[in-house]
């Protein structure tokens, strides 16, 4: 990106930080390899999941789910297109963490308003969090991009096909939680941060040409907008934000569906109410470039490149100057989080998470790995794909 004109050691410093997060995802993933524990992983349904979090002083993991997967398959995908080394290591894990996310889909024929779905966690369970499974649908359209095959773009559509119509309610708003089995949902708080999905419906449309994407984007952005002109003002840094009306810091990119918007509607509106939002978030950030919330530092930073990417397109949601000092402070930052020294197979590359402004280091989480792998390709020169509206079809 030309307005940022980093340096050849800065990009270098972000190509290397992806690398080691890649390194991080491969060395925490249960293959015949590297095992998790003494069950061996052919027979375990777990055969190529990646992990959610580690916290060494409580010794304790939790495997992750759909949303990371999915978003960890993408994230390697693009990985593999930069000039980092081993790259075999990287294809090998998304060989191995196909095999997994395509066992999360439902086809099961006993839940009727299930199919195209995703179990949330475990192969077979009845629980969905529909934005979760967006998230491994974004991953399906990743694996296309990255091989090719028509398989994975048809799990996305279906998958699209569910999420437009059981998996949200009457509004096309992605309910909170779903019960495949029963084929019912349920939201519990309705909030911002479930507009990130409508991702998928963008990348499709912008893959198929379908017309019915865009009328799911549309319904999704209308919802979205009532809710930024009604929401009270009582959230808070300190809760997830799926507890929330309005996100702080983390908003699960919904400021980025309002560019989509833009890209697919032309609508002013949507440039204006992003950057709104925006502000918002740059009167939060911290004088060390820290954002509040859970991996709030890196999905406010990707927002804000986003925006850099509009202005460099010659559409402007915020003047140049007002992005790119708090973009690079939290880029900065966000490096700080990162495992460098440790031999611990499941410390090094990680990113430390769930702390609010970064303030702790005794959690490394797969949330701050992904959306920090996606941030640091991009300001390396690179293609991550997931979380841009411009150049995920690069």
């Amino acid at each position: 990106m030309s307005i940022l004109q980093l340096s050849p050691h800065q990009k270098a410093e972000f190509l290397e930080a992806a690398r080691l997060a890649g390194y991080w995802f491969v060395n925490t993933q249960n293959t015949p390899a590297r095992p998790w524990g003494p069950v061996c992983p052919r027979d375990s349904a777990d055969l190529g999941r990646f992990l959610e979090k580690t916290c060494p002083a409580r010794d304790y993991r939790l495997t992750a789910g759909v949303w990371l997967q999915g978003i960890t398959l993408a994230g390697l995908a693009d990985l593999v297109n930069a000039p980092v080394l081993d790259k075999h290591l990287y294809r090998d894990a998304i060989d191995l963490g196909t095999r997994f996310l395509r066992s999360l889909q439902c086809f099961d024929v006993r839940w009727p308003r299930a199919i195209g779905g995703f179990h949330e966690v475990r192969p077979g369970e009845a629980y969905s969090a529909p934005r979760d499974a967006a998230t491994g649908a974004m991953g399906l359209i990743a694996l296309h991009r990255h091989t090719g095959q028509a398989e994975y773009l048809d799990r996305a559509i279906r998958f699209a096909e569910w999420y437009s119509t059981h998996g949200s309610d009457a509004d096309g708003y992605p309910w909170d939680d779903f019960d495949l089995a029963k084929g019912e949902g349920v939201s519990r708080l309705r909030g911002d941060w479930q507009a990130g999905g409508g991702l998928v419906y963008y990348q499709l449309f912008k893959l198929t040409g379908d017309s019915r994407w865009k009328v799911a984007l549309g319904r999704v952005l209308d919802v979205l907008e009532k809710i930024c002109a009604t929401a009270p003002g009582t959230d808070t840094a300190y809760d997830f934000h799926g507890n929330c009306i309005l996100s702080v810091g983390n908003d699960d990119f919904a400021t980025t569906v309002l560019l989509a918007g833009h890209q697919v509607f032309g609508k002013k509106s949507y440039l204006d109410l992003a950057a709104k939002r925006l502000r918002a978030e740059i009167a939060r950030q911290a004088p060390n470039g820290a954002f509040p919330g859970y991996g709030g530092t890196f999905v406010t930073a990707l927002e804000l490149l986003e925006a850099l990417d509009f202005a460099e397109a010659g559409v402007q949601v915020l003047p140049a100057d007002e992005l790119v000092k708090p973009l690079m402070a939290a880029a900065t930052f966000g490096l700080s989080l990162q495992e460098r020294t440790s031999p611990d197979r499941f410390m090094l590359g990680g990113v430390y998470g769930q702390s609010n402004y970064g303030t702790a280091r005794d959690i490394v989480h797969s949330r701050d790995a992904n959306y920090a792998l996606q941030l640091w390709l991009r300001l390396a020169g690179h293609r991550a794909a997931a979380y841009t509206t411009l150049g995920w079809a690069k």
